[in-house]
């Protein structure tokens, strides 16, 4: 079993201390109070699970995942970079200019093939990673959102990770610079029932083959080079 650490969630009304295990992505406002009331909700909804297929995720555009989230998109070379866990921190920077010439220059050396397009966006999204880090200021996020570190400037969760790189991909995208993929709405895994916390990541597809990769940074220190998997290798970690 993992190590554990205290925190105090306050979410409107609702301020009590709760226990969440390290190296999880945080937990929300209904997930908290979903793991409270296991037992029952086990019972409860079991009956169900095999009544209820909800659309895949994969339908719809990449975009509505920001309004649907209560986000804000990237538009032209801005981008509205979300930290503190949960978005609770956001703040504007642009990707433009020369910062973009150099992504560019990157993804256009990696457009021979897809597994070269991915190896090039890995370079890309671990220079954005420091990119942010230099921007937010403070100090460095600290991989695998440490619940401690909850509400503190430039520390991201999984949910700010996924909102970040799924703005990054969709300004390369808009920009023409995705030869061999698409972005799609981002992934989860993990609904509490299975035993395993949510946790996001953000999603390119091959054009060719339509086969989804997981882009996701959240385990890794800012400048280092995110996990780029099969996203069907992705849903099955823990």
């Amino acid at each position: 079993m993992g190590r554990y650490a205290i925190r105090s969630l306050t979410y409107g009304q609702l301020s009590r201390s709760t226990y969440i295990p390290e190296g999880t992505c945080r937990l929300s406002r209904i997930g908290t109070a979903i793991m409270r009331s296991m037992p029952l909700l086990i019972l409860t909804a079991l009956p169900f699970l095999f009544m209820t297929v909800p659309a895949p995720a994969d339908t719809l555009p990449a975009k509505t995942w920001f309004k649907q989230q209560g986000y804000v998109g990237p538009a032209g070379g801005r981008i509205i970079a979300c930290h503190g866990y949960g978005c609770v921190r956001r703040m504007q920077i642009s990707v433009d200019g020369a910062w973009l010439g150099r992504a560019r220059t990157i993804l256009q050396a990696g457009q021979g093939s897809p597994d070269a397009e991915r190896r090039a966006l890995g370079d890309v999204v671990r220079s954005y990673t420091a990119y942010l880090a230099a921007s937010f200021g403070g100090k460095p996020d600290i991989p695998g959102s440490p619940p401690q570190m909850s509400g503190v400037y430039g520390q991201m969760d999984c949910l700010d990770e996924t909102t970040n790189t799924t703005s990054l991909l969709l300004v390369l995208q808009d920009q023409g610079l995705l030869a061999h993929h698409v972005v799609e709405y981002p992934e989860s895994r993990g609904f509490f029932l299975d035993g395993r916390y949510p946790h996001f990541t953000a999603v390119i597809a091959e054009k060719r083959t339509g086969t989804e990769w997981a882009v996701d940074p959240w385990k890794k220190a800012p400048g280092q080079r995110p996990d780029i998997l099969p996203l069907t290798k992705w849903r099955q970690d823990s």
